[in-house]
């Protein structure tokens, strides 16, 4: 093994096992179990106060057996850092319909504790999700640049990109709905 070879191997591995990569390593493994289904919700509900112009009523974040299949088949490929490493898919009830409306993403890690996800049937448009504690996660509409300044997204609701009779449907980062915490819960309730 030629040097340089061997010190970028050391670096690598030193970066790797350092305290603070593994506990944010293992903050996503306990959001999103490796392997396994899981499901995050945030309902609204009329205990609650919230603004009558909200939007949305209820969204989830759901993994099922093809999601996990799909992160299996990326981390036996080589990594890099637009690589998904997390399947889910979005569900959200808005006011007034009777269905809810889902995107399905594919997440690449952005810093030790986030992911940036996209939606593969749809260009453009992007959510962030920020693993808060092993059973917290908040997800970000858009996002809050270094000088303060919130720069709003979106993300297509049923693959509806530009096809659809009346247009895209699109979740966007409006006043009352920029950023939800959401708690791990049956899979029942992501339904």
């Amino acid at each position: 093994m030629r040097p340089t070879s061997l010190v970028a191997a050391l670096v690598i591995l030193a970066a790797v096992t350092t305290p603070g990569f593994a506990a944010a390593q293992s903050l996503l493994n306990d959001a999103f179990p490796p392997g396994h289904p899981s499901c995050h919700v945030r309902i609204f509900d009329r205990t609650e106060p919230t603004r009558k112009d909200r939007r949305i009523t209820s969204i989830a974040l759901e993994r099922l057996a093809h999601d996990v299949a799909a992160e299996r088949k990326w981390a036996a490929r080589e990594q890099f850092d637009d690589t998904p490493v997390v399947s889910v898919t979005l569900r959200v009830r808005l006011r007034g319909e009777p269905i809810s409306h889902l995107a399905r993403l594919e997440c690449s890690k952005s810093g030790d504790r986030s992911l940036v996800c996209t939606t593969p049937a749809c260009a453009g448009g992007e959510i962030r999700m920020n693993v808060e504690t092993q059973d917290r996660i908040s997800v970000s509409i858009g996002g809050t640049l270094k000088n303060g300044r919130f720069v709003g997204h979106h993300i297509h609701l049923d693959e509806s990109c530009e096809g659809r009779r009346g247009g895209a449907l699109v979740l966007e980062s409006g006043d009352d709905n920029r950023r939800f915490d959401m708690a791990p819960a049956p899979r029942e309730a992501c339904r």
